[in-house]
């Protein structure tokens, strides 16, 4: 079973409206943090391709991804760049976005889109879970701001 309990806190936090800003405190509403808990490890525990089945565990692994995509705009600093290589292809799988094959010159588009292509089958709940573990590493190892 995977440890979230940073992007817990952060999550709680936010739902509490003791930290961050509107736009993250309103992407934590309504998200209920057992179902959320439950749904990242059932993810954790699926095959790449497999779909998490209970449609409340599915919500919340959404909503929790959305804040997830907010709350990292939180971090104290910034993430180097191989984080931001992980976050950034999760991301676009999550989302379900395709990535165009860049030309022969563009290294650092050619990289990504390597990494793009070797989790491209992941369904979106997978790179949703994955995003918010992600997330959760880099809330305990930079922090967040107030603000």
């Amino acid at each position: 079973m995977s440890d979230i309990s940073n992007f817990v806190t952060a999550l709680e936090a936010a739902q509490k409206k003791e930290k961050y800003t509107a736009e993250v405190q309103t992407a934590a509403e309504g998200i209920d943090v057992a179902t959320l808990v439950a749904a990242v490890a059932a993810a954790d525990a699926m095959a790449d391709t497999a779909t998490v089945g209970d449609e409340a565990q599915a919500a919340a692994l959404k909503a929790g991804f959305e804040f997830a995509v907010k709350v990292v705009m939180m971090l104290t600093s910034a993430p180097g760049p191989f984080e931001k290589k992980d976050l950034y292809v999760h991301f676009k799988v999550a989302k379900q976005e395709i990535l165009e094959k860049p030309g022969m010159f563009d290294m650092v588009k050619k990289q990504l889109f390597g990494e793009w292509e070797k989790i491209k089958h992941f369904t979106p709940q997978k790179s949703q879970a994955i995003y918010i573990q992600h997330v959760n590493t880099l809330i305990g190892k930079y922090g967040t701001r107030d603000q």
